[in-house]
């Protein structure tokens, strides 16, 4: 499933969002959206980390990420994922999803300055990751069951 989203509309809805912002915000959402995930009511702006590259560095050397904002990690089958916190500045919400459901979540990781933090793994195979700041996905009220859908964002010139 893809959505279009011509590039002069992300222009004006990345203006309208950082200028209604308030400076206390520590990041900007994503400016232009790779994808979205939902989850019950929310949907979340993704990056999308679908390369070995972008997979190793993850959210890792940011300062923070915004809410309603994450990673989204997929895979081409499932397998037991091992995720840790290299380079990590701030905490986050880890979602175990597999075949379009939540599996398992491990909320609140906390980072270590300097190292390599945690290494958490879901309780079974998963086939996709999905990164939002830390609290969000308690906030949000999912639980592990939940449908999730993944669109990616076709740009149109």
């Amino acid at each position: 499933m893809t959505r279009a989203l011509p590039g002069f509309a992300l222009a004006v809805i990345a203006t309208l969002a950082l200028a209604g912002c308030p400076a206390s915000l520590e990041r900007a959402p994503v400016e232009e959206p790779e994808g979205w995930v939902r989850i019950g009511a929310r949907e979340v702006a993704v990056e999308i980390a679908d390369t070995p590259a972008k997979q190793e560095r993850g959210l890792g050397y940011r300062d923070s990420l915004a809410w309603d904002s994450g990673m989204y990690f997929p895979y081409p089958r499932a397998r037991m994922l091992t995720f840790w916190m290299k380079g990590m500045r701030f905490a986050i919400d880890i979602v175990w999803i597999r075949d379009g459901r939540i599996i398992d979540l491990h909320p609140n990781v906390p980072f270590e300055p300097g190292g390599n933090g945690p290494r958490v793994r879901p309780r079974e195979a998963a086939d996709a990751v999905l990164e939002v700041p830390a609290g969000y996905a308690g906030a949000s009220g999912w639980r592990i069951g939940d449908r999730v859908r993944f669109e990616r964002v076709e740009i149109a010139d």
